[in-house]
């Protein structure tokens, strides 16, 4: 979950659409890229098989070598398993999943995440509309132990969780969250699916993938919304490593520099300020937070987690702005050397 990705826009809010008739049908990729998360991997893909929702087609994507293949379906047996071959980063594992689909629609769902039983049916009846491009659901934090008193509620998305500022009732938004989201899969095959080179992978703990594609997908598709449904819930894991003040700062600094490097790679026009928006007014409530956190008993030290994270995301941006990396789109399906 990216910073401010899926802030709400002040509009009137229409009612939850139903579904059509014939539904469309539903397909589910899950990437994974460790042996580590195996125990993870089985609960989420067991979660997949026990929807409400009837799901046509499931695809496991291992963004890694053959041997790892060969241990995850050992794990699966009878699921279908993609094997990348190497480490590519979730971008590229999940263009690949979503090419690999025969259905309507596409989800995903992190290796580290279980989708509650009405995941997908509470997500389907929003993208039959053709205004809504896609929708995601609310994280909910499974901490390993308790979530530490210094990671302030605003900045929850560096960890995956549902963050304050998200609307608390089905919402157009932003954008999505990719770790728990749903869209027709067309239009994701048709934008390209997420760009690499930004997202996690290849050394970075940042996002930023998300942000660039459903910039891309609202280019292209003129009038539509992305949505956020808090009805339709995930747990998202959070290991113990991830609860800590060194991955806080490197993630808030890899997500200022790729919102950086996404704003430079769309200009100086509108859609290049799109990209940061929302971010300057994010920015503008955080003091605000700051000071509340002081007058909090037991939660002071979010004040000092506020501002810490709040310097590594400028820190990342002042980066990106000295740097000219560019931004590779590799759309879904293709191979890259």
């Amino acid at each position: 979950m990216a910073l401010n990705d899926v802030t709400p826009e002040a509009r009137a809010v229409p009612e939850a659409p139903r579904a059509a008739s014939p539904d469309p049908t539903v397909g589910v990729v899950v990437c994974t890229y460790t042996a580590e998360r195996l125990p993870q991997l089985r609960a989420a893909v067991a979660s997949v098989r026990a929807q409400e929702h009837h799901v046509d087609q499931l695809v496991v994507v291992v963004d890694g070598d053959e041997e790892l293949g060969a241990v995850v379906r050992g794990a699966l047996p009878g699921e279908q398993v993609v094997v990348l071959g190497r480490n590519r980063g979730v971008s590229v594992a999940r263009n690949t999943g979503a090419a690999q689909l025969e259905t309507d629609l596409v989800f995903f769902l992190d290796d580290d995440a279980t989708a509650h039983p009405r995941w997908v049916a509470e997500l389907a009846p929003y993208l039959t509309r053709p205004d809504v491009l896609g929708a995601s659901a609310r994280s909910v934090g499974d901490f390993v132990g308790r979530a530490p008193a210094w990671l302030p509620d605003e900045y929850l998305w560096t960890v995956g969780v549902a963050y304050r500022g998200l609307p608390d009732e089905a919402a157009p938004v932003r954008n999505f969250y990719g770790g728990c989201a749903g869209m027709r899969r067309d239009t994701f095959l048709d934008v390209g699916g997420f760009a690499d080179g930004i997202g996690h992978g290849d050394g970075r703990v940042g996002g930023g993938e998300e942000a660039e594609f459903c910039l891309r997908v609202r280019a292209a598709r003129p009038g539509g919304e992305f949505w956020f449904v808090p009805e339709a819930r995930i747990d998202h894991r959070v290991p113990a490593p991830r609860a800590t003040w060194s991955y806080l700062v490197r993630r808030s600094y890899d997500e200022g520099v790729m919102k950086g490097d996404i704003a430079r790679a769309l200009g100086e026009g509108p859609a290049g300020g799109a990209a940061l928006g929302p971010e300057r007014d994010f920015a503008r409530r955080l003091p605000r937070a700051a000071l509340d956190y002081l007058r909090t008993p037991g939660r002071r030290s979010a004040a000092l987690g506020t501002v810490v994270a709040s310097l590594a995301v400028v820190a990342g941006l002042v980066r990106s702005r000295l740097s000219r990396r560019p931004v590779v789109v590799v759309r879904a399906g293709e191979a890259r050397a």
